[in-house]
């Protein structure tokens, strides 16, 4: 196992595929082995991580006896504790609800849905990596723990019509997060799940720990929301932690192994305490179970079928956000929702915890209409969605040379400390494919400059696919760009179309959408691009999952 403490200032440890960990800054996620494979010790993953049943518990009569106001709480809260099945025990629950806080955007929300007033449509979302979006479940959207969570809250709360939308970007950290939130979480959400611990790596720094830094931008981002959502950590143990020690019996091959400690969750408990935002471990509520004292049906490799969790491990997740609303909902009852809760709802964010550590006010991730709200001239261009209502491909389109298309974007970054001189890199989303496609050229036209950039956006390959097209550009709040077609064309015709634009975080080096493929690479974000159905649930039912035929591009 290697040390890298080169890798923009985090700790890495690895296995074999050193490289990938620089170039992403993040732990492998499909790398060596972490103990637990798919078919560790012969046992097919599936099978030994499936739903246990047997370890089911309720609440029972628990609060038939408990009284408000001569009403049981049973009978006040009875759908909100009455239809939901536990699998972690009860002392675990409380363990693995690392910090609760006073709660105020959770408990407006948890009243507003037992007794709708104003709203009645309310909206939640997960947003994180591979694990919540449900890699390695049975059966995702349906036994992954949102999609489960999902469905006991639509049968919690009868009188709330809600929206649940997995937003999850399976292989990418928080850092893309920042940029492309809006195409994971819809702008009036009320409530949020963030999971990226296994994604983010490890920072060994308590202070000025690079990890925190950003998530706590993401955290600002979603706090600022229109209807000042409730921001939830859903912490899960990182690669090499849901394992064994070296020499252990069920570790011969020494594979990698990671302590108790080991972890980015701790540091990022101070932007819990800081924002108040809640904050749920698997770590912790799995750990006393799984390693002190080996409890069957808890062990590591009954919930986890490698570094991510299997449905059992999925279940014990839904148990924790459960739990987290079943306790919000019963502290409403002794604790009236009041006017120090408003007051706390409703003041603007604090300063952020590190000085400066915002990301810019203005959009950077711009597709469908936000992208098309950036035009002010198009001459020869048309707005088209070339796929369909369930899966759309808008964007303009444009077949005959000289057809010019003018952007107008905000390259400013010296809101977030960036040096004047320096350079922003955009991003243009087009499309490549194997026939029609012709060559555009990409400039700057006034308030900011950069050097020319020619796309030719025919390729042998036979398919169709989204690209990124990278431009370097000098900061300005009004820069104006401009995409003409040309009269070259290696296919014999002059397609060209354009989908999105993105802006970087900070001017200089190591965007975010590096670690995606970057300048003249594909655009592989299934769930971003249009080639994936984001699982909803809703009252009418699901929306995407497993079940769900995947989109071939052509």
């Amino acid at each position: 196992m290697f040390d890298l403490t080169s890798c923009q200032g985090r700790m890495v440890h690895v296995g074999l595929s050193l490289v990938w960990a620089c170039i992403f800054g993040i732990f492998m996620l499909t790398g060596p082995s972490s103990g637990l494979t798919e078919d560790w010790m012969g046992l097919s993953g599936m099978e030994r991580t499936k739903n246990r049943p047997e370890l089911e518990w309720d609440w029972g009569h628990t609060w038939s006896t408990v009284e408000i106001n001569k009403q049981p709480v049973s009978m006040l809260l009875s759908s909100v504790l009455g239809n939901y099945r536990f699998t972690l025990p009860r002392d675990q629950l409380h363990r693995g609800t690392a910090y609760v806080g006073s709660s105020s955007r959770l408990r407006r929300l948890v009243r507003d849905l037992i007794l709708p007033r104003e709203q009645t449509n309310f909206k939640i979302a997960v947003i994180g990596g591979s694990i919540s979006y449900g890699q390695f479940t049975s059966k995702r959207g349906v036994t992954d723990w949102f999609s489960v969570f999902s469905k006991w809250m639509i049968s919690a709360f009868p009188r709330a019509n809600i929206t649940a939308r997995n937003g999850c970007t399976p292989g990418v950290p928080t850092p893309y997060m920042i940029l492309c939130l809006e195409l994971s979480v819809d702008p009036d959400v009320d409530l949020v799940f963030v999971e990226y611990t296994l994604n983010d790596g490890t920072d060994p720094r308590l202070f000025d720990n690079s990890i925190v830094k950003d998530t706590e931008r993401l955290v600002r981002r979603i706090l600022a929301l229109p209807n000042h959502p409730a921001v939830v950590f859903m912490h899960v143990p990182i690669h090499g932690m849901a394992s064994y020690p070296k020499g252990h019996e069920k570790n011969k091959a020494n594979d990698a192994y990671q302590p108790f400690y080991w972890t980015s969750e701790d540091a990022e408990g101070a932007i819990s305490q800081y924002y108040d935002v809640q904050y749920l471990s698997l770590r912790t509520a799995l750990y006393r179970l799984a390693v002190h004292k080996g409890a069957p049906g808890f062990l590591w490799e009954d919930t986890f079928v490698d570094h991510h969790p299997g449905d059992h491990g999925h279940k014990v997740m839904a148990d924790l956000a459960v739990h987290l609303l079943q306790r919000t909902a019963l502290g409403l009852l002794v604790e009236p929702y009041g006017p120090a809760d408003v007051e706390a709802v409703q003041e603007p964010l604090p300063e952020p915890m590190y000085q400066f550590n915002t990301a810019p006010s203005s959009p950077m991730c711009l597709v469908g209409e936000t992208f098309r709200s950036l035009v002010v001239e198009s001459d020869g261009w048309e707005y088209l969605n070339e796929g369909t209502a369930v899966k759309p491909k808008p964007g303009f389109v444009a077949k005959r040379p000289g057809s010019r298309l003018r952007l107008r974007l905000d390259t400013d970054r010296s809101g977030v400390g960036s040096p004047a001189e320096e350079q922003v890199h955009v991003y243009l989303h087009h499309l490549r494919s194997y026939e029609h496609m012709g060559k555009a050229r990409i400039s700057c036209v006034s308030g900011c400059a950069c050097e020319e950039v020619v796309v030719d956006a025919h390729i042998t390959q036979r398919v169709s696919q989204v690209y990124m097209a990278r431009i370097l550009v000098s900061q300005a709040r009004e820069c104006l760009m401009e995409v003409t077609v040309l009269d070259q064309t290696s296919s014999g015709e002059n397609k060209f179309k354009v989908s999105g634009l993105v802006v970087s975080e900070k001017a200089g080096a190591g965007s975010a959408m590096e670690r995606i493929g970057g300048d003249n690479a594909h655009f592989g974000l299934r769930q971003h691009s249009g080639d994936a159905v984001q699982v909803v649930w809703t009252k009418e039912g699901r929306k995407g999952g497993f079940d769900v035929p995947r989109r071939h591009r052509r």
